[in-house]
């Protein structure tokens, strides 16, 4: 092997193993426009009135979301998840959000007993098998 191609694995390398930081689920990119959304393009731009195919993901992932919190009685693991990454694991920005969006004084509940710190530890002990939550 050259040195040349020596250099270039030395510098491709930690490009790659910087790169693969995990990726957000859907229903936490879906939160994120919620909570700060991107402005609409000008009414003189191309882009206005075309289709917004994110719009549409993140409908029907909130509908999903509600379904669930109908037949269950309590917010999908993902959805509190996704919450507890967005907030930096804040148990009463996580808190308050959702007694304000739900309009609920009984967070618990609809948490199912789950908090940040909680679902965190499980993760840890768990990895690769969420459905033991």
């Amino acid at each position: 092997m050259s040195l040349r191609a020596i250099a270039v694995v030395m510098l491709l390398l930690p490009l790659m193993m910087t790169s693969s930081v995990a990726i957000p689920s859907p229903i936490e990119q879906c939160l994120r426009q919620r909570l700060n959304p991107a402005p609409p393009p000008p009414l003189d731009s191309e882009l206005y009135g075309l289709f917004d195919f994110n719009r549409i993901v993140c409908k029907d992932m909130f509908r999903g979301v509600s379904h669930s919190l109908r037949i269950t009685g309590e917010l999908p693991l993902d959805y509190v998840l996704a919450l507890c990454d967005i907030f930096g694991d804040d148990e009463y920005m996580v808190q308050s959000y959702v007694t304000l969006l739900f309009n609920t004084d009984d967070f618990h509940t609809l948490a199912g007993g789950r908090s940040c710190a909680t679902i965190r530890r499980r993760q840890r002990a768990n990895p690769h098998n969420s459905s033991l939550w």
